[in-house]
C-alpha cells in the first residue's frame, strides 16, 4: 500500500500582531482555519512572534515562513 500524500493550504495574511504591549502589522501564517504562528517586520527584519516576545530574527520573510512551518510539522 502506498500512502497518498495531502495537499495542505498555507496561507499569509496581513493583520494585527501584539508585540510586548503594542500591536503592530504583521503577518499571520495559518494552515486550514488553524493559526500556526505570527510574523512582524522589526528594524528591517522579521521576527517570529510568541507569546508577545520575538522569538528569533531572519533578515527575509521566506526563511521566517520556512521556521515556522518546520517548527509546526515537527510539533505534530
Amino acid at each position: 500500500m502506498s500512502k497518498q500524500d495531502k495537499k495542505i493550504e498555507i496561507q499569509i495574511s496581513e493583520g494585527k500582531v501584539k508585540f510586548g504591549t503594542d500591536t503592530i502589522d504583521g503577518y499571520i501564517l495559518s494552515i486550514g482555519k488553524k493559526a500556526i504562528g505570527e510574523i512582524a517586520e522589526l528594524d528591517n527584519q522579521f521576527a517570529i512572534v510568541k507569546n508577545g516576545n520575538a522569538d528569533s530574527f531572519y533578515r527575509k520573510l521566506e526563511k521566517a515562513v520556512e521556521n515556522l512551518i518546520e517548527t509546526y510539522n515537527l510539533s505534530k
